[in-house]
């Protein structure tokens, strides 16, 4: 699964701002610094009057930028800079980068970067990168051809055993809990599993993952890393359980031993070896986990809350039964084939589909390799571009009722599923689009379907958290 796109997109306040006071000291000291010299607005000018450079979204601290706006509602400052430069193109400045932004669906069109993000996410080292082929012409190529439609079967019916599994394990609390746990510790558990077998036990060092999860957005978008320490302290811990995990008896997916063999193979460093068998796992949790968390908090909030999805789920369960007689049991225990025979679910799949446009977002990093233009503006070779897909999703000229969750949205005149009519782009666009969302969409349904047949979600009045009870 390519780790640049489809990310979903946590926006909760506590993920968006520093928790403890330490955290504030660097951002502090930079700000009282840059107010020693002088407060002003930052305005960029072109060197060259012949080319018309794309403009710099205004701030009042010199190098810090428009750092704290985007750390304080990254919606509301991408929407104001969308309306303030109408062309689609716009560059904004945070402590000391300037990366372009792209909110036009029409210019998604330049190859993807991927090293500089793998380093600064992953940590992978130069030598992987960029002296060796090893990355680019095995590593990659691998994970492409088995999560491919025609290949990922298998562990798409892995998944579907390991989830059932853990899920009948589950203990009810006998009190409400948060949804997000719940929905991230069945999802820890059965993609773990199905991936990297019993051995690795992501709950042992679950509180590093979450931070290292958590700084992923930051380091993507360029910050320098020395902002980013409980990042930087949290993912060294994460690599080297991995790296621990390599060197004792595990049994792996093919995809995962694969990957395994090749860096093996190729000599790689210890410090690289844990890394490679850390990044696989990132985009899995990344995506699956919070496309159904916020399918759920968002449908359960309704009037009609989860009842219609699970009415259309076991209509078109008992369908398939009737029509597959060589299945014994409910469909609920053959997951991969029911969904493979494309049953006729169009809420389930439309509502998944408006999720995604209504809560994700998508690292699709363009790297520029000689100037060109762009809507009119000089985008300089050595110039970074980020397409940013979650302002097409909430652009009121492409979706009408943007700002809304719609569940039905996506669900067409024929009664069918359909993305066709729009730009939606929530795997990215273009040469870089994510070659596992078939492998996302599988995930997603057969862990929504065993939620929500396993289980009866209610919210708590009382705290606004969810009631768990066995279904």
């Amino acid at each position: 699964m390519d780790s640049l796109n489809a990310t979903i997109l946590r926006l909760l306040d506590e993920h968006r701002l520093p928790r403890a006071w330490a955290d504030w000291v660097v951002p502090a000291a930079a700000a009282s610094t840059a107010l020693v010299v002088g407060l002003g607005i930052v305005w960029h000018k072109s060197g060259n009057d012949h080319e018309r450079r794309p403009p710099i979204v205004p701030s009042w601290i010199p190098w810090w930028g428009s750092e704290w706006a985007l750390e304080r509602d990254p919606d509301a400052f991408f929407k104001a800079a969308q309306q303030q430069y109408p062309d689609g193109v716009f560059g904004v400045k945070t402590a000391g980068t300037t990366l372009y932004y792209v909110t036009s669906s029409s210019v998604f069109t330049i190859s993807v970067v991927q090293l500089t993000w793998g380093k600064n996410c992953f940590s992978w080292s130069d030598d992987v990168l960029r002296k060796s082929s090893t990355f680019r012409e095995e590593i990659l190529p691998a994970d492409h051809r088995n999560i491919a439609p025609k290949n990922m079967m298998p562990l798409v019916e892995s998944f579907a055993r390991n989830i059932s599994r853990v899920v009948k394990e589950y203990q009810v609390p006998t009190e409400s809990v948060s949804l997000e746990e719940f929905v991230t510790l069945l999802a820890h558990r059965a993609t773990s599993v199905t991936w990297y077998g019993p051995t690795l036990n992501i709950e042992e060092f679950y509180d590093d993952w979450k931070n290292f999860d958590e700084g992923v957005w930051k380091v993507a978008l360029m910050y320098p890393t020395w902002l980013c320490r409980r990042f930087q302290a949290s993912r060294a811990r994460v690599r080297q359980r991995f790296w621990e995990y390599m060197n004792k008896p595990h049994e792996a997916c093919q995809m995962v031993q694969e990957r395994e063999d090749i860096v093996r193979n190729a000599d790689f460093s210890e410090h690289d070896l844990g890394v490679s068998l850390m990044t696989p796992y990132w985009p899995l949790m990344a995506n699956v986990p919070w496309a159904s968390l916020w399918l759920l908090i968002l449908q359960i909030q309704r009037p009609e809350s989860l009842a219609p999805i699970i009415t259309e789920l076991d209509a078109a369960g008992e369908a398939w039964s009737a029509a597959h007689l060589e299945f014994s049991g409910p469909y609920t225990d053959h997951l991969p084939e029911f969904f493979q025979s494309q049953p006729h679910i169009p809420l389930l799949t439309s509502t998944i589909s408006e999720t995604l446009r209504f809560t994700s977002d998508s690292y699709s990093m363009r790297g520029v390799l000689e100037d060109t233009l762009l809507s009119g503006y000089t985008i300089k070779k050595g110039d970074t571009l980020v397409c940013l897909t979650r302002r097409v999703h909430r652009d009121e000229n492409e979706f009408e009722r943007a700002e809304e969750f719609v569940p039905t949205r996506f669900i067409g005149k024929d009664g069918k599923a359909t993305e066709s009519e729009y730009n939606y782009l929530p795997f990215g666009g273009g040469v870089s689009m994510c070659s596992g969302r078939f492998f996302a969409y599988y995930h997603i349904k057969i862990f929504l379907t065993t939620v929500l047949k396993n289980f009866k979600l209610e919210v708590d009045q009382g705290r606004s958290t969810p009631v768990i009870q066995s279904g």
